[in-house]
């Protein structure tokens, strides 16, 4: 009877991971929709090309506090900054208000970023990463 529950239960495990595999994250994906994302909702005041309007606006190419600075990026994208930040050395005190975007979004979007204008992440932004980013 315990043999038979056994493996039973092996088998249910064996069709469950079979019929529902781990989906793999899919980076190129992302970084496509991220792109879509930034044209509608940050290139307005981050420029197409990531420059940024300066003294209003950090540039996003190139830029040493998004790699150094990965949760508070994704903290801005996901619910906005206000005050003081260093970005390539320069000193931005500005406003970005919350776009609105669900965590998969935010994820998608910091995929694109981080991997656009000469800026190159380790690792892909998950949703899940970002969903553990709090206020």
């Amino acid at each position: 009877m315990i043999k038979t529950l056994f493996i039973y239960i092996l088998l249910t495990g064996i069709l469950v991971w079979n019929v529902y595999p781990e989906q793999k994250f899919d980076l190129q994906k992302s970084i496509k929709q991220g792109e879509k994302i930034y044209q509608t909702s940050c290139a307005t005041c981050h420029q197409v090309n990531g420059q940024g309007v300066n003294p209003l606006y950090p540039p996003l190419a190139n830029s040493d506090y998004l790699l150094k600075n990965r949760e508070a990026s994704i903290k801005a994208v996901k619910y906005g900054q206000q005050g003081k930040i260093t970005v390539n050395g320069k000193v931005y005190n500005n406003m970005m208000i919350p776009m609105g975007l669900n965590d998969e979004q935010v994820a998608d979007v910091m995929n694109y970023i981080l991997n656009s204008w000469g800026n190159k992440a380790e690792k892909p932004v998950t949703p899940a990463e970002v969903t553990a980013v709090k206020k």
